[in-house]
């Protein structure tokens, strides 16, 4: 019971996770606003759930289950797909907190994966949660996610390998050859 009163304390756990909240809904939707009200909409929902959260895990995984819900849920409602993300520099600077780091290659490259694995991969590499807690907020087994995150991470590297093969052919060659003599 002691995850209780973090959730009784709506505001304090509001301000404290509201970064890692935004942030895990972005690397799954892709887009700034929509990661901005899908995050409102995940904290109004677990506002008004706090009464039936029993405090058997940490408040910050029962936010999180609300919150990878609410965008994927949301991913659903809107099926919008992006084919160019805007320049952050220009657009949506409200929305983001201040000093995220954007990296558009992977951002797209994430947003090609499926709704589920992207969660997976959002909650284990952006916000450090262990199998069983990603398990227990995306309602499945520790061993699907072991599963998602090794073909999403399989498809991450396929997507973001640049075309760099020529000169590290040419340069592994160059080696082969002095190496072999």
């Amino acid at each position: 019971m002691a995850f209780r009163i973090e959730v009784d304390d709506f505001a304090s756990l509001y301000e404290r996770t509201y970064p890692l909240v935004y942030r895990t809904i972005l690397g799954i939707c892709g887009d700034r606003a929509a990661a901005a009200d899908l995050t409102q909409d995940a904290y109004v929902q677990a506002y008004r759930r706090r009464s039936s959260f029993r405090g058997e895990v940490p408040a910050e995984a029962w936010l999180h289950r609300i919150a990878v819900n609410t965008a994927l849920s949301g991913l659903r409602r809107r099926r919008v797909r992006w084919t160019e993300p805007l320049d952050p520099t220009i657009h949506d600077r409200a929305t983001a907190p201040p000093g995220e780091p954007v990296d558009t290659d992977l951002q797209q490259a994430l947003l090609l994966l499926q709704p589920q694995a992207r969660a997976a991969i959002v909650l284990r590499y952006y916000v450090d949660l262990d199998y069983a807690t990603i398990a227990t907020i995306l309602g499945t087994s520790t061993g699907n996610v072991g599963s998602l995150l090794s073909r999403a991470l399989e498809r991450l590297r396929h997507e973001l390998a640049f075309d760099v093969p020529s000169v590290a052919l040419a340069s592994s060659s160059a080696e082969e050859v002095s190496h072999g003599r």
